[in-house]
């Protein structure tokens, strides 16, 4: 039984994580904690009325813990992801890992240092359409061009709860770290070729809104290809979410949202009928607890989090300046 710290008891905590805890039987929630007391409370209860804590400090402190999960903003998260690996416990840490390139490579420097487990929370990654798409794009080949449009998080303007949420994100970070940074996860194992550069086109669709709510970016790689990202948050219509992919043998075509979709290459057809683009916290935590018996993570590893991480800045500098972003990542074009 691997005994686990709650450390964030926000959206993605309440929804995804307690909930895959409670019913496993290789994990035990054993303590929670927020800033916000009745937040804590209430996810405390949920997990089987643990221990919660207003201060995450006191939680390590106070408990004998296995591991820990940080579901926390991404300007919090790194601090407490690199006292936890020097305590020598197994994190698994929610994406986006850090706010700036700088505090995300203070995370790599930590897990270099201290070892053990350190695992992003890549939970799209995990779908069967992932890995079917990346067996199709083997054989489809390169130089590529693929383009994922993912819309989400839905314009409803009497739901108040989840709007502020949502503009709290666009206020302090994007659409494009948040939702973007699992397209460029997914994407780089359908082809882990480098970006080279990046540009950005973005709008806000409503004038109340913090940030824009729409981003299109485009990615060029080392390999020759193109990887385009539409990503759509808060929008009163939009169409389903998407895939598309071509490459010199052939190409794809992938409704995300339903699975449906079909295939051709070398002159051969099919269908695709997949279950549709979700959250698999089930799989993830499978990975998790082999990661914690391995003692070091294989997959969504900090290698994984930095990629994203420093796509998804580039393209907010991209769209922030008006201007191709080239790799290597300048750090001086993070968000200040």
């Amino acid at each position: 039984m691997i005994r686990i710290g709650l450390i964030g008891c926000g959206a993605v905590a309440e929804s995804g994580h307690v909930p895959a805890l409670v019913r496993r039987p290789d994990f035990r929630p054993d303590a929670v904690c927020d800033v916000r007391p009745d937040h804590a409370a209430r996810l405390a209860e949920v997990a089987g009325g643990v221990p919660s804590f207003a201060d995450w400090r006191e939680l390590l402190d106070g408990r004998s813990l296995d591991a820990v999960v940080l579901a926390l903003p991404p300007e919090v998260s790194p601090s407490v992801a690199v006292e936890c690996l020097r305590r020598g416990l197994p994190v698994l840490d929610e994406k986006p890992l850090a706010s700036t390139f700088a505090d995300g490579c203070r995370v790599a420097e930590a897990v270099a240092k201290f070892g053990g487990v350190y695992q992003v929370g890549f939970v799209l990654r995990y779908g069967d359409w992932v890995g079917e798409v990346a067996r199709l794009a083997r054989a489809i080949g390169t130089p590529s061009r693929t383009r994922v449009a993912i819309f989400d998080e839905r314009l409803d303007r009497d739901d108040i709860a989840h709007l502020d949420r949502i503009k709290g994100f666009l206020a302090s970070s994007s659409a494009m770290t948040h939702e973007g940074s699992h397209v460029i996860d997914y994407a780089s194992i359908w082809n882990p070729s480098p970006w080279t550069s990046v540009r950005a086109d973005v709008e806000k669709t409503e004038p109340d809104f913090p940030g824009p709510n729409h981003w299109n970016v485009a990615f060029s790689l080392g390999d020759g290809s193109t990887l385009e990202v539409e990503v759509g948050w808060l929008l009163s219509e939009s169409p389903p979410s998407s895939l598309s992919l071509e490459g010199p043998r052939g190409r794809l075509e992938l409704n995300v949202a339903s699975g449906e979709g079909w295939w051709e290459v070398a002159g051969d057809r099919g269908i695709l009928s997949l279950p549709p683009l979700a959250p698999e916290w089930d799989r993830q935590y499978d990975t998790f607890a082999a990661a914690i018996e391995r003692g070091g993570a294989e997959v969504s590893t900090i290698d994984d989090g930095l990629r994203a991480l420093e796509a998804t800045l580039a393209a907010e500098a991209a769209a922030r300046t008006g201007r191709d972003v080239h790799r290597p990542f300048p750090e001086r074009l993070d968000p200040v």
